[in-house]
């Protein structure tokens, strides 16, 4: 949902210190965004898990515990 602002009143000057301020606050979030996104030592990039690249371990379910916990010597 986008929020809706009424920036009718101010004067040009504070319209053009508002965008000033966002830009920096954007450039910094997107600098912040960018530090997250690298590649770790182990190999994983940041928080984003919806990247294919990201280097997630999967949590294993409970037929694969099943088939798999045998050989691991989990007694069935």
């Amino acid at each position: 949902m986008t929020k809706t602002f009424d920036l009718s009143d101010f004067s040009e000057e504070e319209l053009t210190s508002i965008i000033e301020e966002a830009r920096n606050l954007r450039d910094v979030r997107r600098e912040t965004r960018d530090r997250e996104l690298t590649i770790g030592k182990d190999g994983s990039k940041g928080q984003d898990v919806t990247d294919p690249e990201h280097g997630v371990i999967p949590t294993p379910t409970p037929r694969d515990v099943k088939d798999e916990g045998p050989a691991h010597g989990v007694p069935k």
